[in-house]
């Protein structure tokens, strides 16, 4: 009886393995079936593998944006690093003027080209209206009008009064004073006027390409006035407020050097 169920167990087993053999032959050889059987991997094939596809990608992208991050923050840090290490040089140079500036005044009374050293007697925190006393006058070829400047470069003033060994400095800061300056890398012509201690401002149209920490430079002698503060602008003006102020604090003004005439 046992041996009777085992042939027709495997009777049963040829009978199944030759029938899917068939059908799979069947589902092969029939064009409708293999063509239908085709698109269907073609459409879930590039769906699995494009799961993948984006997810690395997606990767891909976090990972150069994480880059682009980091290599930012690091060139920001250099460039603070490089704009303290300036601020520093731009003050030593500051000191370094004031010492070389004593030093010739202890061994006498030093003309460079066209300029004379003077100390301040009094400064712009003590005298009204903006104005410095200095301790040169006529006898050192000083006059009226000649221009004062500070640390070799930074113009401040000029001279309004002079007697043999004393002579008086206007600032250009002083309120309602108008000088002609131009401001920024592009030359625009302005006129600035005084607003009292080492302040200014002016107007320019409103298409002007003028930015903070423009310098703003005088007409007469090319030299630095101060640099674009802050900017002021309306967009129903025509026009747009600009403010600067010199580079240096003028109430700390211990010496200054005079445009003289040239000897002849």
């Amino acid at each position: 009886m046992t041996l009777r169920q085992n042939k027709q167990f495997v009777s049963r087993k040829n009978i199944a393995l030759i029938a899917l053999v068939a059908i799979s032959a069947f589902a092969l050889l029939y064009t409708p079936l293999r063509a239908t059987l085709t698109q269907a991997v073609y459409k879930v094939a590039p769906s699995i593998f494009g799961v993948g596809g984006n997810a690395e990608s997606a990767w891909g992208e976090f990972l150069t944006n994480f880059r682009e991050k980091d290599a930012l923050v690091k060139e920001n840090e250099i460039l603070n690093e490089a704009i303290s290490i300036m601020e520093t040089k731009v003050l030593d140079r500051n000191l370094l003027a004031e010492k070389v500036t004593r030093l010739e005044e202890a061994l006498g009374r030093v003309r460079s080209d066209d300029r004379v050293v003077a100390n301040v007697l009094v400064g712009a925190g003590q005298s009204p209206y903006d104005t410095l006393v200095i301790d040169v006058g006529e006898e050192e070829g000083v006059n009226t009008g000649n221009m004062v400047v500070y640390s070799g470069s930074g113009a401040i003033g000029e001279v309004v009064e002079t007697s043999s060994y004393s002579a008086k400095i206007k600032l250009y800061s002083s309120p309602g004073e108008e000088h002609r300056v131009t401001v920024g890398s592009h030359y625009i012509p302005v006129l600035a006027v005084g607003r009292g201690m080492g302040n200014f401002e002016a107007k320019v149209p409103q298409d002007s390409a003028v930015s903070v920490g423009d310098y703003v430079v005088t007409v007469k002698g090319n030299l630095v006035l101060g640099t674009v503060s802050s900017i002021e602008a309306k967009p129903a003006e025509p026009i747009k407020r600009i403010f600067f102020r010199v580079p240096f604090n003028i109430t700390e003004i211990r010496s200054v050097e005079v445009i003289v005439d040239k000897q002849q």
